[in-house]
């Protein structure tokens, strides 16, 4: 299955809900644990053919991956994701629907924090920009603060992608 860049950000944009069991939840509570791991089922209630996984990794030294994908039979189609303190390289070349935001840095190797996209024609989240570039608030993770931030990130991200469950997140001794 492929969509457009069009149907893509229809989905993004879809208002979502945790799904737990048949239940659509109005709030969540996330236990914050090292390292985090968490993966959610989202349903939209406006558009139920399809539904969501959002998944956020956090592996051992700071970096930090939380994304979105849709979830329809047995297909899985990444919509969204940012990598902190992660490596990635775009395609070398572009088709018709690569954005424009993203032909400067075409065979690029990107070796700071980074938003992926969905773009026709290509392999799932294939293509990045810098989060320098992108207007998601929170650009880097530091040393020292990576609980506050990844709380915010989660809460950010959440916003994003257009989740209405109320999430809370309890720290957990990391």
């Amino acid at each position: 299955m492929e969509i457009t860049t069009e149907q893509a950000e229809h989905l993004l944009d879809l208002p979502k809900k945790v799904i737990r069991g048949d239940d659509l939840l109005s709030e969540i509570i996330i236990q914050q644990k090292f390292p985090f791991q968490e993966k959610l089922e989202l349903l939209s209630e406006k558009d139920d053919e399809f539904s969501f996984l959002w998944e956020i990794k956090q592996g051992p030294k700071n970096t930090l991956k939380i994304g979105l994908h849709i979830q329809e039979d047995d297909s899985k189609i990444g919509l969204l994701r940012i990598d902190y303190n992660g490596r990635h390289t775009n395609p070398q070349t572009i088709n018709e629907n690569v954005p424009e935001k993203f032909h400067s840095y075409v065979g690029k190797e990107l070796t700071q924090s980074h938003i992926h996209y969905y773009v026709p024609g290509y392999a799932a989240l294939a293509w990045a920009i810098p989060l320098i570039d992108d207007p998601f608030e929170i650009k880097t993770i530091e040393e020292g603060n990576f609980n506050t931030i990844l709380k915010n990130i989660i809460i950010l991200f959440a916003k994003r992608v257009n989740i209405e469950t109320a999430i809370t997140i309890n720290t957990l001794l990391l």
